[in-house]
């Protein structure tokens, strides 16, 4: 009988998700169990592997993890300062290769939670009879790991194969399809029909787990809205946009009470003090237990005597562009970009470039993610937030988009009214360019812009800067910084299958160009 041994991280490394967690069941190195054995023989133990899925979950967002994508397209400009942090991807030169590490992590991080979540989903199949009394419980569980799973597919898919394409998707080589742990096995690519097959199926899986299971604003755990809510990505994907229209506004207009931020307080409250009516869901984190990428490369606050109570030294700041597509009352300019007194917090922050201090007005920094004060032991904020996997403005722009391209512009002008309104922008009719601008200004920072790209085809034209980093040479210049160009076919815009799996797994090609 063949032994596995699954890291305590599994069972006991989200211990704190949930308050009535007890870390004596288990030891704190790792768990044997047999394959063809119980995974679980108890309530306790299967809450214990149920917060360990929410710590895989959760280990993949935030960091690297969403903003390698952000820098890569027009967003934002390398400071003199960015170190080469994240500079092959920002520069989508000869250095973006197959060997990038954050490409790789990127690759990695979903494949180890896929791992657990496999172990799970067979572990539940495979309950011996005499735990049958576990079983209601076991597959609600289930559920939730169905919906992890078609999670990380879909953000697969969309990173490292094309855009799905019905007369191509059936050819198309996507990414190897891991329904069971088998630590010899070596995957050939699937095709990307073939995984957005699966993602539906386990959404499918998942919907009739916790069909029973309500939203609720900021949920912890997965619900049906947010089930439905994946549904509306998975659909738009896959250009079924009657069916992600339908699948969005069913969150939009769930009994939860989802509402978008329409004032300062209410920005504050969301998306510095995580306490906001946005999230779909929202995930646990404390100042010992956050378990997700830090934003900082934004910020890098630092406590500073000279000049005031903090000064930070951004390795990446605005583009003009992106700033340019605000209106000048627009609540995402004032909350999300800090250029003087910062809205969340009513100080005034120096920032450190090349050595020098610069007035705080000098020009707009990236504050979306300044950090939660009750996620840090230290005065300094350190970019660290809750992690919201999924968020109302969101369906507001699958909605829109949805509508827009079924040919319903009626429907698709009111989504998009609804939220310029309450972000206090101007409102404008749906067209292709003014979907594709929301979705700039809406879910910046969020790890969402390469989908977008790839889905309306355009690629971008420069990430002109802020004039004034531009005439104090603040910002690095060039073909490969400001003056960037993206073509609508580069292939770049598929990511690398990464070399150490290429080089262990004889069976998976690589991506064209690299």
């Amino acid at each position: 009988m063949k032994k596995i041994f699954v890291k305590a991280a599994l069972a006991i490394a989200a211990v704190t998700l949930f308050a009535s967690c007890d870390l004596d069941v288990f030891p704190h190195d790792n768990i044997a169990y047999n394959e063809n054995g119980a995974l679980f023989t108890s309530s306790k133990e299967l809450t214990y592997f149920r917060n360990g899925l929410y710590s895989s979950f959760r280990g993949t967002f935030y960091g690297e993890y969403s903003i390698t994508e952000e820098v890569m397209f027009d967003g934002f400009n390398a400071t003199v300062d960015y170190g080469n942090n994240y500079g092959a991807s920002h520069r989508l030169d000869q250095n973006f290769t197959s060997g990038d590490y954050q490409v790789r992590d990127y690759w990695s991080s979903r494949y180890s939670a896929i791992k657990d979540y496999n172990i799970f989903i067979k572990g539940v199949n495979d309950l011996p009879e005499e735990y049958s009394n576990l079983l209601e419980e076991a597959k609600k569980v289930q559920g939730e790991a169905y919906f992890f799973r078609a999670y990380a597919y879909l953000q697969l898919v969309r990173h490292f194969a094309k855009q799905y394409d019905a007369s191509t998707a059936a050819s198309d080589p996507a990414v190897p399809l891991v329904l069971v742990y088998d630590q010899q096995e070596k995957p050939a690519r699937a095709t990307v029909k073939e995984v957005y097959d699966q993602i539906k199926a386990d959404l499918d899986a998942a919907a009739a787990a916790l069909a029973s299971v309500p939203g609720e604003v900021r949920s912890g755990s997965v619900t049906i809205d947010a089930v439905n809510a994946l549904y509306a990505r998975y659909y738009l994907d896959v250009k079924d946009y009657s069916n992600a229209a339908t699948y969005a506004k069913n969150v939009i207009n769930s009994a939860a009470g989802y509402a978008l931020s329409s004032s300062v307080d209410e920005f504050k409250n969301e998306y510095y003090l995580d306490k906001g009516t946005e999230p779909i869901m929202q995930l646990f984190a404390n100042k010992t237990e956050n378990g997700s990428g830090t934003n900082d490369i934004f910020t890098f606050m630092q406590s500073d005597n000279e000049h005031g109570r903090y000064f930070s030294s951004p390795y990446y700041v605005p583009s003009k562009k992106l700033l340019d597509e605000y209106d000048t009352e627009d609540l995402r300019l004032k909350c999300w970009f800090t250029k003087g007194e910062n809205a969340f917090t009513g100080e005034k922050y120096y920032v450190k470039l090349a050595g020098d201090f610069r007035a705080p007005d000098m020009f707009y920094s990236f504050t979306k993610y300044l950090g939660n004060p009750d996620l840090t032991n230290s005065s300094v904020l350190n970019s660290r937030q809750m992690v919201k996997p999924l968020m109302i403005g969101e369906m507001y722009l699958i909605a829109a988009e949805a509508s827009f391209r079924g040919g319903n512009t009626t429907d698709a002008t009111s989504f998009i009214n609804q939220l310029q309104g309450a972000r206090a922008s101007k409102v404008a009719s749906a067209t292709e360019e003014s979907i594709a601008n929301e979705w700039f200004k809406e879910t910046v920072g969020e790890g969402l812009r390469q989908s977008v790209i790839k889905r309306f085809g355009k690629g971008f034209t420069g990430r002109e800067g802020q004039v004034s980093l531009v005439e104090a040479e603040l910002i690095l210049s060039g073909n490969y910084y400001d003056t960037k160009e993206v073509k609508p076919d580069d292939f770049r815009l598929v990511w690398p299958i990464p070399s150490n799996e290429i080089q262990t797994n004889p069976n998976i090609d690589q991506n064209p160009g690299y």
